[in-house]
């Protein structure tokens, strides 16, 4: 999650409230878009919606693909776009929305949670349901700790990205990449410790 929010807030700042990650948000833009009759900023978001898109079913089936190594290989797709978001200005809105779609190919569930990766909206009702649940007894803490730590991880990630974005300019791409190259040794390590 702290990956997804870092790269939505370099993305978001980059390309004037485009959000990389974000689909709500640019779902909701890309109405008001097409109610004010704006069709250049209609057709820019209904693209990165469709991009995002091609990154789920790129990032899932390469993940199905992968087998037990899928998350490493896939965070190694993720920081190859976002370096290419990097060395090739041009196409860095294209590459980041692509990353951040494959990302949610990843994690689908942590226990008994669900999670989506970038679907902040989804994380809090899960908090909110999964804290109802337990304060009426019906379920373990763990259910609603896990949405509001993700939750947590995804502002914090927001935070860094803006920072970052704001102290390294440009180099704020190759630090997403970089923190994707460690998370895909970790999830390796990780599974190869199982």
């Amino acid at each position: 999650m702290a990956l997804a929010g870092y790269v939505d807030a370099v993305g978001y700042l980059r390309f004037a409230g485009v959000f990389v990650s974000f689909m709500s948000g640019n779902t909701t833009s890309l109405g008001v878009a097409v109610a004010h009759e704006n069709t250049a900023k209609a057709g820019e978001l209904a693209g990165v919606v469709a991009l995002f898109v091609v990154g789920v079913v790129g990032g899932s089936l390469l993940h199905r693909r992968a087998g037990r190594w899928g998350n490493s290989l896939i965070l190694v797709v993720i920081a190859s776009l976002l370096g290419l978001a990097y060395a090739w200005p041009v196409a860095a809105i294209e590459s980041m929305v692509l990353a951040m779609g494959t990302l949610n190919a990843s994690v689908h569930e942590v226990g008994r949670v669900k999670v989506s990766l970038t679907f902040v909206t989804g994380t809090l009702v899960r908090f909110g349901t999964g804290l109802a649940d337990w304060l009426s007894g019906r379920a373990p803490a763990q259910d609603w700790r896990w949405p509001i730590t993700l939750w947590l991880a995804f502002l914090a990630g927001a935070m860094g990205g803006a920072a970052a974005l704001h102290h390294l300019g440009p180099l704020a791409l190759p630090a997403a990449a970089g923190l994707s190259v460690v998370l895909a040794a970790a999830a390796g390590w990780v599974r190869g410790t199982r």
